[in-house]
């Protein structure tokens, strides 16, 4: 009954063997991961300080763009309202040179100087804030697709906050 089967030594054998090679290769997986995780650390960290740069530099240059344009923004302002005020001011002379009109020419002039004013006035606005509208809309349906996407307790808690 205790006699070995004639394959079983070397099937024995052979399993030894492989789980000594085993161990032998954790050990070197062990040894291999002690050399390269410093590196890998160091690689991560470098990632993330470059990340970060690239996100200073972003902001930076958001809050730059954000600068000219502002600037800009009030330089039309100012030329808009210089110009509407320079028209307004030339009809008017013109109107107080006119000596002996009728008080219906000087009320249709009055009126045209009036229209005239609005009309540069409203195209000025429009030049400078009607070109936002659409980034306005995106916004505005960014902010609605996130609201549908919120619970009612959500939704009351910012109804409340504003």
């Amino acid at each position: 009954m205790n006699e070995i089967r004639p394959g079983r030594g070397k099937r024995a054998a052979l399993l030894i063997e492989a789980i000594d090679e085993i161990s032998i290769l954790s050990q070197q997986i062990g040894e291999v991961e002690a050399k390269f995780m410093p590196l890998v650390a160091e690689l991560e960290n470098k990632l993330v300080a470059s990340i970060a740069r690239v996100d200073n530099h972003a902001l930076e240059k958001q809050a730059e763009f954000s600068r000219v344009a502002d600037r800009e923004k009030k330089v039309f302002e100012a030329k808009l309202n210089t110009a509407v005020t320079k028209t307004v001011n030339r009809m008017v002379n013109e109107v107080e040179r006119a000596d002996g009109l009728s008080v219906r020419s000087q009320v249709l002039i009055a009126l045209t100087i009036a229209i005239t004013a609005s009309a540069i006035s409203v195209y000025g606005s429009y030049w400078l804030f009607g070109r936002e509208q659409a980034e306005q809309a995106a916004i505005g349906r960014a902010v609605m697709a996130v609201w549908n996407e919120l619970d009612e307790k959500s939704k009351s808690k910012i109804e409340q906050a504003y």
